[in-house]
């Protein structure tokens, strides 16, 4: 076999590699997951090797592709390794910036390896073919009635909306608002064979009811914005003025058709700006405005990659009482995790990704020697590609779908793909590979991609234990999986804090000699989930908790009293704070503490509760279910406590 034909088979191999991870993070609930994610990271990595080795192995393979974008991401990347490396929770940045690490190898590689006609193509068909099917999965959802993704159930908030293979309609209208304008652009303005235009017509009407029934908001306006200049665009040209007349009257009659027909959709418009309801504007808004205050703690490095998660308890409004875990708004969150210097840098890749994508603009068009042809599929996939990622751009105000796995892979993708077309413009930006470039390129891609496979081999070892855990059938075989997790992961703080509170658990179920050590034990493992998470308010009120069955009531206080600096406003907290007081008889601060616990059942509340917006929130809330059950067991305790006293 020549070395040309085996660089072939490389290149499909890389080929191959990028669109299983495209649809198998799409189709694995967005690859949020540990597990999912894990092969991800392994598939993008192989292909990461394949790359070196092709490198090597072809000698005519003699240029690297070196556009101005690749040099703020790569200082992006290092500007986020000096951020992990003083970060407060080292488990938690470190899976953030992995994420980045995944992402910019996943760029270098379709950008040197994917960027010929025929790869970009089938990446697109692919692609869209794929995104179809999800499409038609989350138009199943809605008609049947189902709130199942494969073999999982979706939270209560989200009935009645499409999904797809997503948890979250949001993202599933984010994944699709990214391919929509691909596939319009390919039927529109693509040089493709009639049946294949049909196909892709098709799937464009999936695409688009796919985003309807998600009932995303923001994906509507996002979408709609998308269609609106796509027909300005195709208005601009007078081969295309007559499809974009249609496409627009196709458009229009489809959205007042669903709008007509859809009362969930109207509900969700009509109720944007009343309080109390889900739909409700104000979630978002006091949500934002909780992530200012957590951004102004750091406003120059911000607090941490992924830390706003555990910042955000600290400036919890009393009426937002679920984990957000993310800002909801993809630009604020960046603000908040890496201040103003991530923010500049972000911008500047944004700002170098746009002059690439004028810059090649009309070289994307027809040649001179075939201006007599109308269509193009260069033309269609820039023009279809870039509206696509406005309107990820666009849906990114007011969602997180660029912390989703699989719709930031397509991102990354088809701004790689664009990027790639730099070369019709310029060749300045071809970097010769001689040896010494080779070497440099070998340790930069090689040293991701071992640090990906390490990681996600050590990802799959830690699920499976933590797996086992949650399966165990016994206390025993519980505290065996939780301890063999904690020996693979040693920096995971969940891990600890699960230990600490399974055994403060059984600790109560045990007799005097068993209970006292189970507390210790409990105790031990907590304080370790507190050297890991400084920020975690449940495990300073659990450690609490500990001591004062261990009979440790100043120590308890302090904890306690940290807990409630931590997180003065959550239900949880201040249920387990209000049980302190009850265990030191101090009851009329423990009925103070536990009346700030909104009961979910008390109807003489729901009505103030509503206008707060309070009822909005409560229902996704587990943390609060948990918090409403601790009072109802021991309020009425307390008041016959008081009513003796008194």
């Amino acid at each position: 076999m020549d070395r040309k034909t085996l660089d072939n088979i490389f290149e499909k191999g890389i080929l191959g590699l990028v669109l299983a991870a495209l649809l198998f993070s799409a189709l694995a609930t967005g690859a949020v997951r540990t597990l999912e994610f894990a092969i991800v990271e392994t598939l993008v990595a192989t292909a990461g090797i394949l790359w070196l080795v092709r490198i090597w192995v072809d000698p005519n393979h003699k240029r690297l592709l070196l556009p101005p974008v690749v040099w703020p991401m790569l200082l992006f990347l290092g500007y986020a390794a000096f951020h992990y490396m003083q970060a407060d929770v080292e488990y938690t940045a470190r899976r953030e910036v992995l994420r980045l690490v995944l992402y910019a190898l996943l760029f270098l590689v379709v950008l040197n390896n994917l960027h010929k006609s025929d790869c970009t193509q089938l990446v697109l068909y692919v692609m869209l073919m794929g995104g179809t099917g999800i499409a038609i999965y989350g138009l199943v959802q809605v008609i049947a009635g189902s709130e199942s993704v494969w073999h999982f159930t979706r939270p209560s908030q989200y009935t009645g909306r499409g999904s797809g293979t997503f948890i979250n309609p949001n993202h599933f209208a984010g994944f699709l608002g990214m391919l929509l304008p691909l596939c319009l652009a390919s039927v529109l303005t693509g040089r493709i064979s009639q049946p294949m235009r049909i196909l892709l017509g098709y799937s464009a009407l999936m695409l688009l009811g796919g985003v309807a029934v998600s009932m995303s908001r923001g994906a509507w306006i996002s979408t709609a914005l998308m269609l609106l200049s796509l027909v300005v665009i195709l208005g601009l040209r007078k081969q295309f003025r007559l499809k974009g007349i249609i496409l627009t009257c196709v458009v229009l009659g489809i959205i007042s058709l669903f709008f007509v027909k859809s009362d969930f959709a109207q509900s969700r418009i009509s109720r944007v700006s009343t309080p109390g309801t889900p739909e409700h504007v104000g979630s978002r808004t006091q949500l934002w405005s909780a992530a200012a205050n957590v951004w102004k703690e750091e406003k120059l490095l911000g607090v941490g990659p992924a830390h706003f998660d555990h910042r955000f308890p600290e400036h919890r409004p009393t009426n937002l009482q679920s984990r957000p875990v993310r800002v909801h708004n993809d630009y604020l969150n960046l603000l908040v995790d890496w201040g103003l210097i991530g923010l500049l840098l972000a911008g500047v890749w944004l700002g170098t990704l746009t002059f690439v994508i004028i810059r090649s603009w009309k070289y994307s068009q027809r040649t001179s020697s075939d201006l007599s042809a109308k269509t193009s599929n260069r033309a269609a996939f820039v023009l279809g590609s870039t509206l696509g990622l406005g309107a990820l751009g666009l849906h990114s105000f007011v969602d997180f779908n660029l912390h989703i796995p699989s719709n930031a892979m397509l991102a990354t993708t088809l701004a790689a793909l664009l990027t790639a077309f730099i070369r019709f413009a310029t060749e300045r930006y071809w970097v010769p590979l001689k040896v010494p470039q080779r070497l440099v390129l070998t340790l930069l891609v090689g040293a991701l991609s071992l640090l990906l496979l390490g990681q996600a081999l050590g990802q799959a070892k830690e699920h499976g234990a933590l797996t086992a855990s949650q399966e165990a059938k016994s206390f025993p075989e519980q505290v065996t999986q939780l301890e063999r997790a904690m020996e693979l992961e040693p920096n995971n703080p969940k891990t600890a804090a699960s230990l600490g509170e399974i055994h403060r658990r059984h600790a109560m179920e045990s007799r005097f000699a068993a209970k006292r050590s189970h507390l210790d034990k409990a105790a031990s493992w907590l304080r370790k989930a507190i050297r890991l998470n400084p920020h975690d308010a449940y495990s300073h009120a659990r450690l609490g908790m500990a001591l004062d069955q261990l009979n440790q009531s100043e120590e308890a206080e302090k904890m306690f009293t940290k807990a409630e600096q931590l997180d003065p406003n959550g239900y949880m907290t201040v249920a387990y704070i209000a049980w302190h007081k009850m265990h030191i008889k101090d009851y009329a601060a423990a009925k103070k503490y536990f009346e700030r616990v909104s009961p979910l059942d008390d109807p003489s509340t729901s009505e103030n509760e509503s206008e707060k917006g309070l009822v909005a929130w409560r229902s996704e809330s587990a943390a609060t279910n948990l918090a409403n059950q601790i009072r109802a067991v021991y309020l009425p305790y307390i008041n016959e406590q008081l009513e003796y006293a008194d």
